[in-house]
C-alpha cells in the first residue's frame, strides 16, 4: 500500500469517526492547534503531517467510534449526541420555546439545560449503569 493510499484510508477513517461522534472539522482543528481551513485542506487534497496524524490517532483511540444516538433515544425535533461532549440540536420551534422559558425565568437556555443535566446526574448517581443509559432529559412544556 502506498503512502497516498494510507493517507486516503486514514482520512476516510477520520471522516467516519467525526460523523459517529457528531463532531466537525472545527473541533478537529482545535484538537490539532490549526485552523479549520487547514483541516479541510487535509481532508480534500493535502497530506496530514505525521505529528498531527499521530495526535488524531491518539484521540480516536481514546474516544472510540460509537453510534451517534440509539433509536429509542430519538425525540421528534431534538437530537442529542453524547460521548465526552454533549451536543443538543433543537428545531427552531423547540429552541424558541426553551428561550421563552429562559426569559421568563430570567436565565439562559444553556442554564436551563445545564440545570436539567445536573439534576439528572444527581438523581441517578445511585442507579445501575443500564438505567443511566436509558434516561432521557425532557424539558417540560411551557
Amino acid at each position: 500500500m502506498t503512502t497516498g493510499d494510507k493517507q486516503a484510508e486514514f482520512k476516510t477513517e477520520i471522516k467516519q469517526w467525526i460523523k459517529s461522534h457528531g463532531l466537525d472539522y472545527r473541533w478537529v482543528a482545535e484538537q490539532c492547534g490549526v485552523s479549520e481551513i487547514t483541516v479541510r485542506n487535509w481532508m480534500s487534497k493535502k497530506n496530514i503531517p505525521p505529528l498531527k496524524q499521530q495526535l488524531l490517532e491518539k484521540v480516536m483511540v481514546q474516544i472510540p467510534a460509537q453510534p451517534e444516538t440509539l433509536p429509542e433515544d430519538n425525540i421528534a425535533g431534538i437530537k442529542v449526541t453524547a460521548n465526552l461532549n454533549l451536543t443538543i440540536q433543537l428545531t427552531p420551534e423547540h429552541y424558541t420555546r426553551l428561550a421563552e422559558r429562559a426569559q421568563a425565568q430570567q436565565t439562559t437556555p444553556e442554564a436551563i439545560v445545564t440545570q436539567a443535566i445536573r439534576e439528572l446526574i444527581d438523581t441517578t448517581a445511585q442507579e445501575a449503569p443500564a438505567q443511566l443509559r436509558n434516561r432521557k432529559i425532557i424539558l417540560p412544556d411551557s
